[in-house]
């Protein structure tokens, strides 16, 4: 508890630096992956990522130092050289874009672990904690590295804000933004250098292997929860500091757990949470609404066919074996089906069978129009079969709306009280 409490209040000063360089790298990483997960690039974060090892190493063979900035220059112009080598390799072969930056990415990356054996076997002491840039150690940040955290963060979200509009028509529409004098190279470029950026500041936290993953999970997460960019943005910046946060806390309360991977498990249960449960777009959510329009299909179905056996003067009660003669009515569901009906008081129960109320009546008899209605325009307008409307209708049915069933109508050319039953169900009895 006392852990606790002393990373909220951030007391100690080891602490304050971690969460809070962490928070920021959570945050902007997860708001720049987004603008690559809508340009369908998510790789590129990975490839730019693998490639940065050589640079890091190359700056510190030169440097002869491991100053946060010059580590992350050279793992910027990496970074930059492969995204250029990918874009040569497209442009002057018959290679594609996967095949270039899986061979770009394998290439450096196997290049910087050669460099690193290299170096761990001449410099001695001077190179320790250049391995920590594979698979990061959040712990041993210094205030230095917050310093930078920071100043990289605060460049990276004024580039977003000052050009949010540019990058907004760019990732959605090119042609658009090319249309309205937007040059496209220059924003993609911008794009390019924001998420090497993000990058070249996080590989020393969460490592080159797993600095991708707060890329491209915190985006896809977000992308379960609104079709809205400047909303998308926020929300994956929150679920990218939101891991951090918890990453570096469990770190801190636990000894020997690392920051980065438990940071990469925390963005991948929001992940996991977002995909089941998000609203509209998750597994849970998807399968509760076709639960939904099923039940909903049959109840239609069951007070359509009742009102149709009253027309035909088969009486207004009905029954199980009544219904299903006329429409298949799956045995299993029938008692679920009029209990609801029932509670909704559509339908009441009289001796051993059952009628419909003023309500359900009125329900039933406004499906049979839109069935009937349908049936019309497929005859009319596709120019089906009699015989063939009828399946085709009753699904249609219980998607007609009354805006689409008054653009049938006036396409057909007929009024608003026009009768389907004296044109269609006069020829052939339904279901014939």
């Amino acid at each position: 508890m006392n852990d606790l409490i002393k990373y909220l209040t951030l007391s100690d000063p080891n602490v304050r630096y971690v969460a809070l360089a962490i928070l920021l790298l959570g945050g902007v990483s997860g708001a720049v992956g987004t603008f690559n997960f809508l340009r369908k690039k998510t790789l590129v974060g990975e490839t730019v990522a693998h490639s940065m090892l050589p640079g890091v190493l190359i700056a510190f063979i030169l440097s002869g130092v491991k100053d946060p900035l010059v580590l992350i220059s050279g793992a910027a112009m990496s970074g930059w050289l492969s995204i250029w080598v990918v874009d040569y390799i497209t442009r002057h072969s018959k290679i594609k874009g996967d095949s270039a930056l899986a061979i770009v990415l394998s290439s450096f990356f196997g290049l910087g672990i050669v460099m690193l054996t290299v170096i761990q076997r001449t410099y001695g002491r001077e190179q320790s904690g250049l391995d920590h840039y594979i698979f990061g150690n959040a712990a041993a940040m210094s205030p230095e590295d917050s310093v930078v955290f920071g100043i990289i963060s605060l460049v990276v979200l004024l580039i977003v804000v000052w050009n949010y509009f540019s990058l907004k028509a760019v990732v959605f529409n090119q042609d658009f933004a090319q249309s309205v004098g937007i040059n496209t190279k220059w924003i993609e470029t911008l794009i390019s250098f924001i998420t090497i950026l993000s990058i070249s500041v996080g590989i020393k936290a969460v490592g080159i292997v797993m600095m991708s993953a707060l890329l491209i999970i915190p985006p896809t997460a977000a992308r379960f929860w609104t079709d809205k960019l400047g909303r998308m943005l926020l929300i994956s910046g929150a679920f990218g500091a939101i891991s951090g946060w918890l990453g570096a806390l469990i770190s801190y309360s636990y000894s020997s757990m690392p920051t980065g991977p438990w940071t990469i498990v925390m963005i991948s249960l929001i992940a996991f949470v977002s995909m089941m449960f998000a609203p509209n777009k998750g597994v849970v959510f998807q399968r509760w609404s076709k639960l939904l329009v099923k039940r909903r299909m049959n109840e239609e179905n069951l007070l359509k066919t009742a009102v149709q056996l009253e027309v035909r003067g088969q009486g207004k009660l009905f029954n199980r074996r009544s219904i299903s003669a006329r429409q298949f009515f799956d045995p299993s569901l029938w008692n679920r089906t009029i209990k609801r009906l029932r509670r909704k008081g559509l339908v009441k129960k009289v001796h051993t069978g059952f009628t419909l109320s003023t309500e359900g009546r009125a329900i039933g008899a406004e499906i049979d129009r839109r069935h009937k209605i349908w049936e019309v325009y497929l005859q009319r307008r596709m120019q089906m079969s009699v015989h063939l409307v009828h399946d085709e209708a009753d699904t249609m049915e219980h998607f007609l709306t009354p805006e689409i069933e008054a653009e049938i109508l006036k396409e057909l050319g007929l009024c608003s009280r026009f009768n389907p039953l004296l044109e269609i169900h006069e020829i052939v009895p339904e279901g014939a």
